[in-house]
C-alpha cells in the first residue's frame, strides 16, 4: 500500500477555531450535487467520511444551534457514497438517551444510516450489560479495540461479522480501514463499579496493533475513530498521532476524536485531527482525496445547521423521533414544582459553573443527599452512629443542566440527573475528607487579585458540591496544598487534617464513592448502606422543601466554597448587565426594576452604554428584570458579569414593553441591602443546623470598571503564560470542554 499524507487545514488559525463553511463552498447541499461522481478522469477520487461524537441526546434539530439526527440521516441518504460515523457519548444526556439507557439512540442511528462508531466513556455509564445490549441492537460495528474482559477484546463476536476493533469499509473502489480506541479514563470517568469486569488497555501500543492488522488487509487508507480529546486524558488525540514514529510514520490518514467537546482540526506528526465539539452543534466532514493509490490530501469542513439548509431531513428518522418523543411527553412535562430563581448548572457559553464553583442546584444537590443520608442514620443508625455528623458530596459532572425560574417538570431533572446513579453511604475521617477537597481542587491555578476571578486551564466534573460542611481553597498555592480548611457546619473550628481516627458519615452517589474522577480515597472503603436513588432523591427532597416553604432559601449561594487566595479576600462587588430593547437596541439612561436571585423588586437606572450596575455579594447570582424571562448568571469567580473577552460576554436581558420591568411605584418597598448571600436553607425535618455566615471581611467594593480591567489584564496574562506552552485560546475554562471526568 502507497500513502502520502498532505494534510489541508481550512481557514484556521488556532485549535478551537473551526474550518469556516462559506455558501460559495458548501455547494453539496442538494442531493443532486452531493452524488456527482466523485472520481475525475484525472484518477482523482474523493471518500467523504461525515462524522458526529459526544451528541448527549441532542437529537432533535432546531436549525440554529444543533443539526439533529433527522438532519443526518437526511445528509447521508443525499450522499449513499458517503461513511457516517461516531466517535462516541452517543447514548447518555438528555432524557431521550437516557430513559432507555441509549437504547432508543441506537435504533435512530440506524435508520439514520450511521456505518460504525466507537465506544465512548459515557457509553458505560449504565453498565456493561447495557452497553453490550446496545452494541446488540446497533446495525453497524461498534469499536473499542483497547477495552478488554476476560483476557480478550470485549466486543469480538458481540455482533456478528465485527472483530469489536476495526472493519474495512468500501467506496468507489477504495477500502478504507477503521479502528476504535476508547479513552483508559473510563476506567474513572464513568461509573467504575458498572465496568469492574472490564481492562482498559494503553492506546498507542493497541493502535499499532490495529495497523498492522489492516495493512496485512491490504488497505487504501486508515482512519483512527477515537474517544481521547485534546484535554487531560491519560493518551489524548494529539499524544496518539505523536507516538506513531518509525514503522508506523504516515501510517494513519485521520483521527475523528470525541470526548474533550472540543473543534479540533490541526495536523499533528502527518494526521489530521478532526472534532465537532459537543450536542450535535455540527456535523465533521472529512474527506480522504486519492491520486492513484496514494492518499494525497485530508480536508475537513464544519457543517451546522444553518450550512444544511438544502437538506432534506430523513422521514423515517423524524417518524422515529416523533414517536419517542410522543412516548416520553406526559412524564417529561409533568410539573414538579416551581422555583423562585433559577437553579445553576450547566454551561453558560465556555463556563461550566458547577465544575468550578459552589452553585445553588449544587447546594440544593448535596443537601437532598444529606437529606436522605441523616434519615436513614437516625431509623436504623447505632447510637454511636446517630451522634456522627453527616455530610454529602455531589460531582459538578453529575449535574448537567440548569432549571430556569419557574415551573420544574420531572424532564427538568432527568435532563440534569441522567445517570441512574444509586447513592451510598461510608464512614470517612477528616484526613479522607481533606484528600477528597484535595483532589476537587486538583485543577485550580491561580486568582485575579482584584476581582477573584479563577484562572485556570482545565476544568473537571470531578469538582464537588458539598452539603454539611464548608472549604476554603487557595488557588494560588500547590498542587496537594491548596485546601486551607474544612469546617463542619455547627463547628468553629477546622477539621485537623491528619485526624484518622474521627468518624463522619458521607453521602454521596456510586459513581464517586467507586473511585470515579479519582476519587481512590473513597473505592477501597465499605459500605455503610445505601440511601436510594440519586433522581428519586432529588425528586423528594423537592417535594419536603416546597411543602416546607423553604425552596426560596436556595437563592444565590451560601459560601459553603470559598476562594481565598494569597491577596483575594471574599467582598460584594459589581457587576454589568447590558439591557436591551425587544429589537436588540442598548437602551441608554433608562429607569426599570430588576430582581436578584427571585428577591424583592429594586429600581436601577441603564448608564449611557445602556450597562445596568449592580451591586451583590461574593459568588454566583441569577438576575432579570421581568418575571416571564430567564435569567442571567453573573459569577466574580468566574468572570461572568465583571469581564468580556473571548470566553465571556457581558450577560444581556431585555427590557419588555408589556409593563413588567417598569420601575415600581413604592420604591422603599423593592430596597434591598445589596442582595446579602442567602442563609443556609434549613433542612427539612429540622435534621441538621447550618450555620449562615460567610466569610466576613471590611474590604472596599470593587467597581464595576475597576473589575472589568482587572479581569481583562487577568486574562491577557494568562493568554501570554498558556500560548508559551502551546495551548493558545485557553483562559478560565478550555473553550467548549464539556467533559464529565
Amino acid at each position: 500500500m502507497k500513502r502520502k499524507l498532505l494534510a489541508v487545514l481550512l481557514a484556521m488559525s488556532m485549535v478551537f477555531v473551526p474550518a469556516a463553511v462559506s455558501a460559495e463552498e458548501n455547494t453539496r447541499t442538494t442531493e443532486d450535487n452531493i452524488t456527482d461522481m466523485k472520481i475525475s478522469d484525472n484518477g482523482i477520487t474523493d471518500i467523504t467520511i461525515y462524522h458526529t461524537n459526544d451528541t448527549h441526546g441532542y437529537l432533535t434539530g432546531d436549525g440554529t444551534d444543533v443539526v439533529g439526527m433527522a438532519l443526518v440521516g437526511g445528509l447521508k441518504e443525499a450522499d449513499p457514497d458517503s461513511i457516517l460515523v461516531d466517535a462516541g457519548d452517543a447514548t447518555q444526556g438528555l432524557p431521550i438517551a437516557s430513559l432507555t439507557q441509549g437504547n432508543d439512540v441506537i435504533e435512530l442511528m440506524n435508520l439514520a444510516g450511521y456505518d460504525l462508531m466507537t465506544a465512548g466513556n459515557h457509553e458505560f455509564d449504565f453498565g456493561t450489560e447495557a452497553f453490550l445490549k446496545n452494541v446488540r441492537l446497533a446495525d453497524f460495528p461498534v469499536l473499542a479495540a483497547n477495552i478488554y474482559k476476560d483476557g480478550a477484546p470485549l466486543l469480538k463476536g458481540v455482533q456478528e461479522g465485527n472483530s469489536g476493533c476495526h472493519t474495512i469499509i468500501e467506496r468507489n473502489g477504495k477500502k478504507i480501514g477503521f479502528f476504535g480506541l476508547t479513552t483508559v479514563q473510563t476506567a474513572t470517568a464513568t461509573n467504575p463499579s458498572g465496568i469492574s469486569d472490564l481492562e482498559f488497555l494503553e492506546e498507542t501500543e493497541i493502535a499499532k496493533d490495529e495497523i498492522d492488522e489492516l495493512e496485512a488487509a491490504d488497505v487504501d487508507a486508515i482512519v483512527a475513530v477515537c474517544h481521547l480529546g485534546n484535554g487531560d486524558a491519560p493518551c489524548t488525540a494529539p499524544e496518539l498521532a505523536e507516538s506513531l514514529t518509525g514503522a508506523y510514520e504516515g501510517k494513519v490518514d485521520a483521527i475523528i476524536d470525541g470526548h474533550s467537546h472540543t473543534l479540533e482540526n490541526e495536523t499533528v506528526n502527518g494526521v489530521q485531527i478532526v472534532q465537532t465539539g459537543y450536542g450535535m452543534s455540527a456535523v465533521g466532514e472529512l474527506t480522504l482525496t486519492f491520486t492513484g493509490e496514494e492518499v494525497t490530501a485530508v480536508t475537513e469542513k464544519l457543517l451546522k445547521p444553518s450550512d444544511l439548509n438544502q437538506i432534506r431531513p430523513s422521514s423515517s428518522v423524524e417518524e422515529k423521533l416523533q414517536q419517542i418523543t410522543d412516548s416520553q411527553a406526559d412524564l417529561l412535562q409533568e410539573k414538579a414544582g416551581e422555583a423562585q430563581t433559577t437553579l445553576w448548572a450547566g454551561w453558560i457559553g465556555d463556563i461550566a459553573m458547577t465544575r468550578l464553583v459552589e452553585t445553588n442546584y449544587g447546594n440544593f444537590a448535596a443537601d437532598a443527599f444529606l437529606n436522605a443520608g441523616t434519615a436513614i442514620v437516625q431509623s436504623n443508625g447505632t447510637e454511636e452512629e446517630k451522634q456522627m455528623p453527616v455530610i454529602a458530596v455531589e460531582n459538578g459532572g453529575g449535574i448537567r443542566e440548569a432549571v430556569a425560574n419557574g415551573t420544574i417538570t420531572k424532564g427538568d431533572l432527568i435532563s440534569t440527573f441522567p445517570f441512574s446513579n444509586t447513592l451510598y453511604m461510608k464512614k470517612i475521617t477528616p484526613a479522607v475528607l481533606y484528600q477528597m477537597m484535595e483532589q476537587s481542587g486538583s485543577l485550580l491555578a491561580g486568582q485575579d487579585q482584584n476581582t477573584g476571578m479563577l484562572l485556570q486551564k482545565q476544568i473537571s466534573g470531578g469538582f464537588l458540591q458539598i452539603g454539611g460542611f464548608k472549604v476554603v481553597f487557595n488557588p494560588d498555592g500547590e498542587n496537594g496544598n491548596r485546601v486551607v480548611s474544612v469546617t463542619l457546619d455547627g463547628q468553629k473550628k477546622a477539621l485537623d487534617r491528619n485526624d484518622t481516627k474521627t468518624a463522619i458519615l458521607l453521602v454521596s452517589n456510586n459513581y464517586i464513592m467507586s473511585g470515579g474522577n479519582d476519587y481512590t480515597m473513597l473505592a477501597d472503603l465499605p459500605k455503610y448502606r445505601e440511601a436510594g436513588g440519586e433522581l428519586e432523591t432529588i425528586q423528594e427532597y423537592l417535594k419536603q422543601c416546597l411543602a416546607q416553604g423553604i425552596m426560596d432559601q436556595y437563592a444565590g449561594t451560601q459560601g459553603r466554597i470559598s476562594y481565598t487566595g494569597s491577596v483575594y479576600q471574599p467582598k460584594d462587588y459589581t457587576v454589568s448587565v447590558k439591557i436591551t430593547d425587544e429589537a436588540g437596541v442598548p437602551l441608554e439612561n433608562k429607569e426599570l426594576s430588576y430582581r436578584v436571585d427571585g428577591g424583592k423588586r429594586t429600581n436601577g437606572t441603564t448608564d449611557a452604554q445602556g450597562l445596568l450596575k449592580i451591586q451583590v455579594s461574593d459568588g454566583g447570582h441569577g438576575i432579570r428584570l421581568s418575571d416571564a424571562q430567564k435569567e442571567i448568571y453573573v459569577d466574580n469567580y468566574t468572570g461572568l458579569g465583571i469581564a468580556e473577552d473571548d470566553l465571556r460576554q457581558i450577560p444581556v436581558l431585555t427590557f419588555l414593553s408589556d409593563g413588567s420591568c417598569d420601575p415600581i411605584a413604592d420604591e422603599t418597598e423593592g430596597e434591598t441591602e445589596k442582595n446579602p448571600p442567602s442563609e443556609e436553607p434549613k433542612i427539612p425535618n429540622d435534621q441538621t443546623e447550618k450555620e449562615n455566615k460567610n466569610p466576613e471581611t471590611n474590604m472596599e467594593t470593587v467597581s464595576e470598571s475597576e473589575a472589568v480591567k482587572t479581569g481583562d489584564e487577568s486574562f491577557l496574562i494568562f493568554w501570554v503564560i498558556v500560548s508559551g506552552a502551546g495551548a493558545a485560546g485557553i483562559v478560565l475554562l478550555t473553550a467548549k470542554v464539556k467533559q464529565k471526568i
